[in-house]
């Protein structure tokens, strides 16, 4: 769950991407996991949504999923904007309490970008899409 004011707009990086609407301080907390708003599905019944799905549902929704510690989440806010960088990230993840922080001040109509690299498992379709990509 979003944890700080933000808006959508395009992206320099890629498609959609989600922007601060005010000045984050360092070390702010800028997400945090909900089970209200970011849901977790069991990989058993991801793979029952992948057969009893529309294929081009499916896909889609498998585009906002991420992989992370064998179960797959969704992001129901706007943090499923959130796009990715390995060397521009100004969004660090911290595994304790499952939290996001700002790596450094985030000025107002700065773009938030964090490294899916960070928490998603090696084997989340995501990764393996870019690592036979670009970044």
């Amino acid at each position: 769950m979003l944890k700080v004011k933000t808006y959508l707009d395009r992206s320099a990086i890629h498609g959609i991407g989600l922007f601060a609407s005010g000045v984050i301080a360092p070390s702010q907390e800028v997400w945090a996991f909900n089970p209200k708003v970011d849901l977790v599905i069991e990989l058993d019944a991801w793979q029952e949504m992948a057969k009893e799905l529309a294929e081009s549902s499916f896909e889609q929704v498998q585009q906002l999923a991420y992989k992370e510690e064998g179960k797959m989440y969704i992001c129901v806010d706007n943090a499923q904007f959130m796009n990715h960088s390995t060397t521009a990230a100004n969004i660090a993840n911290l595994k304790d309490g499952n939290i996001m922080v700002a790596t450094r001040e985030i000025l107002p109509g700065e773009e938030l970008i964090c490294n899916y690299f960070e928490f998603c498992d090696q084997d989340d379709s995501g990764l393996q899409a870019m690592r036979m990509g670009a970044e």
